[in-house]
């Protein structure tokens, strides 16, 4: 079959490389800017610089080779500056060193994290190749060829979803292939880390892809939106062309949202089966990844070590002192030993020990199970298994006697001493908040606000069932509302106004976010300072998010975002410790004066 044409046509506009996933955040103007050319000889440790492969919104990512195996690898330098203005940094670094512990054949590998003064490089396997060329060039594939590919990205969804990882951005773009044709799932970066406390991540994914939760703005999207995109790849390997297209955003997302498409006659009849039941709008009633696994027409041929373990029997044993995943755990990510062995003993008191959720607890199952998949691979000796093995790169170089400039400032002839360190040397990471790292969902900010220009009535005309049951009440966070979403952040943004307060222009990535801060309390301040104790800073962050619960009903949420003071630098470090100690008052008597004021103007109007 020829190149698929409508495939191509998107590839212009949604195709970015994996080690350039941040492009997707970045304006045009940035995108036409020439790249610099760098001086010959540029070396970041062990690793000669090749080129760049992109520049995304935290820094560049290069192409580089070990000096002494030839062995290609991706380097992801971030800017800590640029990273700092996002609030971002503690959290990114805690959430870098977990995903170092991920583990699959069919996962690109962050091989290893260095940090200086100015940066954070990220080693992370190379990988030339993706699904997407491969489709173009090819066009559709026989049952075999893409059930093969299906079964290695279903594998590697799994393992990630069973570790608290969801995707959100799967498309053939985001799927590279090795010099063996076998898929390595990539960008689980920076740009798609979920923070506590934010319901909503924004980013501009690939709509073609995206679920019709993700497109129409729900509050939460979990593993079901993964399972969807992996529908829609499934089809585009069978079938050579996208099941849901239009040059024109809101009818392609009428598409989606009803679920319209056709299945070609050619498909078997169990390709069909499986592809009905992942293309289902409802996510409730859509099939799960262990379905999916259990489906006849999938597993015809499946290879031994893409099948997960066995969980029901998991469950209810006792987790297993293993010393040398203890090892490897104090020094990866710097636990220390007894910490670990008083959470295992705790959870195996438990009921299922291994369903508990403990930071610590997740970091030893999934390096245990990465000793066992290693195992399993070795057992198998087949060709094919050769190139996973590879877990980590060769030895990079000395972290503590680097004499290297860092990757942002290179120029001819300077050489610049730095000392890097390995991210688990770091002290102050043990004092970062818990995290679980699930990833929820993107609001597509430019193509959602296309959609809701062009529809701003969208949903009062559907009929929905009369119930005479009464409903219990529900009880959300924040503030609800029933108007048209822009009237609804003109009346926040006035309300601000009135009482004094500042806030940064809106980007079109965060259209539906205010980020205010405000000055409380002097009389508080002063009375601080005349007793000689440490003034805290006096301006207040607050996050404002705008989120969707249903069609024509809208939440106003409120999050405490931290302080700063009035010169607009961040606090102190010793400053920021008082203050995960201060009172949660300021933050809710700034919230409750917002509400009065937004109820007082909606009174009036």
């Amino acid at each position: 079959m020829s190149e698929p044409h409508s495939l191509h046509e998107h590839h212009h506009h949604h195709h970015n490389h994996h080690h350039n996933a941040e492009n997707q955040t970045q304006n045009v103007s940035q995108q036409l800017e020439l790249e610099v050319k760098q001086p010959q000889g540029v070396r970041i440790g062990k690793y000669q610089v090749l080129k760049t492969l992109g520049e995304g919104s935290f820094g560049k990512v290069k192409l580089a080779e070990h000096l002494t195996t030839n062995q290609k690898v991706a380097l992801k330098i971030i800017n800590r500056k640029t990273l700092a203005k996002s609030d971002m940094q503690g959290r990114v670094e805690r959430e870098i060193s977990y995903l170092r512990l991920l583990r699959h054949p069919h996962i690109i590998k962050l091989y290893d994290v260095i940090k200086s003064k100015d940066e954070i490089i990220m080693v992370i396997e190379f990988a030339g190749k993706e699904l997407f060329d491969y489709i173009v060039q090819r066009g559709r594939m026989p049952e075999d060829e893409a059930r093969r590919f299906f079964q290695q990205i279903i594998a590697a969804v799994e393992y990630c979803h069973r570790h608290k990882i969801v995707h959100r951005d799967l498309k053939p773009e985001n799927l590279l292939l090795d010099d063996h044709l076998n898929v390595k799932i990539a960008d689980f970066g920076l740009s798609n880390i979920m923070t506590d406390g934010n319901f909503l991540k924004t980013s501009c994914g690939s709509p073609n892809y995206a679920a019709p939760e993700v497109i129409s703005g729900k509050l939460y999207a979990g593993p079901e939106v993964d399972v969807w995109s992996s529908g829609v790849i499934l089809y585009v390997m069978l079938c050579g062309r996208l099941p849901f297209d239009d040059e024109f955003i809101p009818a392609l997302f009428k598409k989606i949202s009803n679920g319209v498409y056709t299945l070609p006659n050619y498909l078997s009849e169990g390709a069909k089966s499986l592809l009905t039941r992942m293309l289902v709008v409802n996510p409730l009633n859509r099939i799960t990844i262990h379905e999916i696994l259990e489906d006849e027409w999938f597993k015809q041929g499946i290879e031994e070590y893409l099948l997960p373990p066995d969980l029901s029997k998991t469950n209810h044993n006792k987790i297993e002192v293993d010393e040398d995943v203890i090892d490897a755990l104090t020094m990866t990510m710097g636990y220390d030993r007894d910490e670990i062995l008083n959470v295992i003993h705790s959870c195996n008191k438990q009921q299922n020990p291994h369903q508990q959720s403990n930071e610590i607890i997740d970091a030893y199952l999934l390096m245990k199970e990465n000793h066992s998949l290693v195992k399993d691979l070795k057992k198998n000796k087949t060709e094919k298994m050769e190139t996973f093995l590879s877990l980590s790169p060769p030895p990079a170089w000395n972290t503590t006697n680097a004499s290297n400039m860092p990757a942002s400032h290179h120029a001819p002839g300077v050489q610049q001493s730095l000392t890097y360190q390995t991210l688990a040397t770091v002290p102050d990471l043990s004092t970062l908040p818990n995290s679980t790292i699930a990833i929820l969902p993107s609001s597509l900010p430019s193509i959602h606000r296309a959609f809701m220009m062009q529809q701003p009535d969208a949903g009062q005309n559907k009929i929905n069932p009369v119930s005479s049951k009464k409903l219990k009440t529900k009880w959300h966070f924040g503030i609800r509302s029933r108007s048209y979403p822009l009237d609804v952040m003109g009346e926040i943004y006035r309300a601000l106004k009135n009482l004094g307060a500042e806030w940064s222009k809106p980007t079109e990535e965060e259209l539906w976010t205010i980020r205010v801060r405000w000055k409380y309390g002097p009389s508080m301040v002063d009375e601080t300072a005349k007793n000689g104790e440490c003034v805290p800073p006096d301006l207040m962050k607050m996050r404002i998010q705008l989120f969707q619960l249903e069609p024509n009903n809208y939440l106003v949420d409120f999050k405490f975002d931290g302080w700063e003071n009035s010169s607009g630098e961040p606090p102190a470090r010793q400053d920021v410790d008082e203050m995960s100690s201060f009172s949660a008052y300021p933050f809710l008597h700034l919230a409750t004066r917002l509400i009065m004021e937004l109820a007082v103007n909606s009174t009036q109007a």
